[in-house]
């Protein structure tokens, strides 16, 4: 006993020794994000300016559906970082979200394509890139500096409002559309974890996040995150409305027609016959009363009631009226066994004795018949 405890404890030694190495040797490798994700804490990522967000009270969340499927409700706010494969469907799509009264704060080294938001873009020729420079703008307290890497400008115009500036040109301006908003910023990489606390960039974009937005959505379907939309969001509410009530209406009308769904349920007492001891009291019963000719009576009564319920008979009609059916439904021997027992059941009517042999054969005479009627 002594040996094997030993055994396991060296065994239990082993396995915490080879965990514990194979986690010095092999440690997992962090996931990898695109550029500019909001989950992301790598350097290229957006994890800090919207942790930051959420802490001072924002409702962050990340969207990741077609932009036609936006929430209609004014008040929103979309912040796209960098977004890559966006169409001019989907640039027509957001600008038409926008009229209703939201705003899209855009973060694009190099956009294209905004021509409809009143952006136009000027090349800025030997401008020395990465260089630090001095940032100004009206909601800046005093000149900042910051790093910029577009080589791209915004063309100054009447309908657009400038945000950021350099000595090279405009860096972020914002346009109104309809009861909407819409910011463009050419600095992507003050977003970014590596980025936001180097030099005055934080201070440049942070006083352009602090309105009182419902919903802040992060744009993480141009990042490859995308989520297929619910049924429910690909028809128009009104239509889904409508068929909910004639749904409604349909089991309604099924209630009031009387149907039913599931299994029917036959009751037992349709179904199983009396237990043995109820049938041998019976006939015990039958016997001592010497009540043969009454239980034959019976079986009478029983195959009239069939004949009524599958011929339509009256169950007092004449011999002759029931043979006359009878020759439209059964063929020669069958009728000339119901003959038989027609005759035997007006024949005991005349005789004075009944004797339980004879209920017995007359019995299997009426068995035939009862037989062949219940098939029908």
């Amino acid at each position: 006993m002594g040996s094997l405890r030993t055994y396991r404890i060296a065994l239990v030694i082993a396995i915490f020794l080879l965990v514990g190495i194979s986690l010095l040797i092999v440690k997992p490798a962090p996931p990898s994000y695109p550029p500019y994700v909001a989950k992301s804490a790598q350097p290229n990522g957006s994890k800090a300016i919207v942790m930051l967000m959420e802490e001072k009270g924002k409702p962050i969340k990340e969207w990741r559906q077609p932009m036609k499927f936006l929430p209609s409700q004014a008040g929103q706010v979309l912040i796209s970082l960098e977004p890559k494969g966006m169409t001019e469907l989907e640039r027509e799509e957001l600008l038409d979200w926008v009229a209703l009264g939201n705003d899209l704060i855009l973060f694009a080294e190099e956009p294209a394509d905004w021509e409809q938001a009143s952006f136009q873009l000027i090349l800025q020729e030997n401008e020395e890139e990465e260089a630090e420079r001095k940032i100004w703008g009206p909601q800046l307290s005093g000149n900042r500096n910051g790093v910029v890497q577009s080589p791209l400008r915004l063309d100054k115009s009447q309908d657009m409002e400038e945000l950021l500036s350099d000595d090279a040109g405009v860096l972020a301006g914002r346009t109104t559309i309809s009861e909407g908003t819409v910011s463009l910023f050419l600095v992507p990489q003050w977003m970014s974890n590596g980025q936001v606390a180097r030099h005055d960039h934080f201070e440049a974009i942070w006083p352009y996040l602090q309105n009182e937005w419902s919903v802040v959505w992060m744009d993480e379907y141009h990042h490859g995150y995308r989520d297929q939309p619910s049924l429910f969001a690909l028809y128009p509410g009104w239509l889904i409305a409508g068929f909910a009530q004639l749904g409604l209406l349909l089991l309604m009308w099924i209630w009031w027609r009387g149907k039913r769904f599931g299994p029917i349920y036959t009751l037992r007492e349709w179904t199983v016959r009396r237990g043995d001891e109820t049938l041998l009291a019976v006939s015990s019963w039958y016997e001592r009363r010497r009540l043969a000719i009454d239980a034959l009576r019976h079986r009478e009564t029983y195959l009239r009631q069939l004949m009524h319920e599958r011929w339509g008979v009256h169950q007092r009609a004449e011999h002759h009226e029931i043979l006359q059916v009878a020759r439209t439904k059964w063929n020669e021997s069958e009728l000339a066994a119901l003959v038989q027992v027609l005759q035997r059941l007006e024949q005991i009517k005349t005789e004075n004795a009944y004797s339980q042999k004879q209920l017995l054969a007359d019995s299997l005479l009426l068995d035939k018949i009862l037989k062949r009627l219940e098939k029908e």
